[in-house]
């Protein structure tokens, strides 16, 4: 990298056409083209100005030099469109397709084509990575021959928090570190996130084995066949304890904050289409990791959303591809993931009515629990209670009202009654919904 700094003033047009300099607001060192770059970083990008500009600020300047940047859009005048040709201009490195693509898998596709780079990397543009990340990444698959080195990463939200992603320690316990594994003897990453902008693949190795991205309408999910592919034909699989890729979790239009079903059903369909040649490798060795994941993006949606007999019909269909053996077998579902899974291919009917009632508690739930928590609250009980002893001594002091006091008394017992017994309910409530919640995970 050269030493030389460039200190870029982006032009503004004034009103009236004439045009004002403003303050430098980029610091951009100078870089050189290279013929035969280490990395290819892919940046798929879709109305993102928001968060493009620090997107790629992060990617230009990362520690390793030899790197090619593809920045695919769809081709819009937009504001995207200026910041990056703005880049483009200042970057021998960038390479900037302008034209439609038709999506988030299209896009990559493209990108994948173009690559000049030993490997390819891939991060959303409204993301953002650790200067370090593909030097770091870089040296330890060469060190290992790795065909794919995953990393985790750091989940970021709009409010400045930033946390290490939950399934960290997790993934790290579970797979070993500074050696080259197969899914066949560990099938951890597949339980977990997708995140499949937290990898390096091997330029030859996704050729060879013709690794493509699903091209969907709106792009959605396509990570779910990807992630697969990526990882299931290689026993070149590396994992590297170190997270470098700052996810947004809540950023604007991110499909974590969209979910939507009927596409994820569509994604999951295609996997157990992908494995259909391959039935036996996906009922010894991958099912029960992967079954995980297919739960809690579609099954285990149906107690929060209601769906349409359609979509309840195409995740019965891909139920169809799951043995129940696979299910029982599975290490990583626990029994209530297991029961519902069966009751899902067993009795229909019956998960339908269960999943009808989970969601009106979902719905209805602060609502009943307030209610309870009115009722059974100890002001309340305070009440009962001086309004009790008023009836005991309300004959005394006034014996005309003798009768009236009796039931009232009566009516007041049985309220402090209630109370107590409507507080034990709401514990009970309680710890039930607890144990749901970690059953559930």
């Amino acid at each position: 990298m050269e030493t030389a700094v460039k200190k870029i003033k982006p032009i503004e047009k004034k009103e009236g056409g004439a045009s004002e300099e403003k303050e430098p607001i980029f610091e951009i060192k100078t870089h050189k083209y290279h013929e035969n770059p280490k990395v290819s970083v892919i940046v798929p990008v879709y109305k993102v100005d928001k968060y493009l500009t620090q997107c790629l600020n992060s990617i230009v300047n990362q520690t390793m030099e030899e790197l090619e940047i593809i920045i695919v859009d769809e081709g819009d005048q937009d504001r995207c469109r200026e910041i990056i040709d703005f880049f483009e201009k200042n970057d021998p490195r960038i390479v900037a397709p302008h034209q439609k693509n038709g999506g988030y898998g299209a896009s990559c596709n493209l990108g994948m084509d173009m690559a000049r780079g030993e490997y390819i990397a891939i991060v959303e543009s409204d993301d953002y990575i650790e200067p370090e990340m593909y030097e770091e990444m870089y040296e330890y698959a060469k060190a290992l021959d790795a065909d794919v080195v995953k990393t985790p990463y750091y989940e970021c939200f709009a409010n400045g928090e930033k946390h290490m992603c939950r399934y960290a320690e997790f993934v790290a316990a579970s797979v070993p570190t500074h050696t080259c594994f197969s899914l066949k003897e560990y099938g951890t990453l597949l339980e977990v996130h997708a995140s499949l902008w937290t990898g390096l693949y091997r330029t030859s190795y996704m050729r060879e084995k013709n690794i493509r991205f699903i091209c969907a309408k709106g792009g959605a999910y396509v990570d779910v066949g990807f992630r697969i592919e990526t990882l299931i034909h290689s026993d070149k699989i590396a994992w590297l304890d170190k997270a470098y890729y700052d996810y947004r979790i809540d950023s604007e239009g991110s499909t974590t904050n969209n979910f939507e079903i009927g596409p994820m059903i569509q994604r999951w369909r295609e996997m157990h289409e992908m494995f259909s040649g391959v039935q036996k490798d996906y009922d010894d060795y991958y099912g029960g990791h992967i079954l995980l994941d297919e739960y809690y993006n579609t099954i285990g949606w149906l107690a929060l959303i209601d769906v349409t007999d359609e979509e309840f019909k195409a995740i019965q269909g891909n139920m169809e591809y799951v043995n129940a053996e696979v299910i029982e077998n599975s290490t990583c579902l626990n029994k209530v993931q297991k029961k519902e899974i069966m009751l899902f291919k067993t009795n229909p009917a019956k998960f339908k009515r269960n999943a009808a009632k989970k969601r009106f508690l979902h719905k209805h739930g602060g609502t009943i629990m307030g209610v309870l928590d009115w009722i059974s609250s100890f002001t309340l009980m305070k009440y009962f209670l001086v309004a009790l002893a008023m009836s005991w001594f309300a004959p005394i002091l006034f014996p005309t009202v003798k009768t009236g006091a009796k039931y009232l008394s009566i009516v007041f017992f049985f309220g402090i009654g209630l109370c107590f017994f409507l507080k034990v309910v709401r514990k009970a409530i309680y710890v039930y919904w607890k144990y749901r919640r970690e059953n559930t995970k």
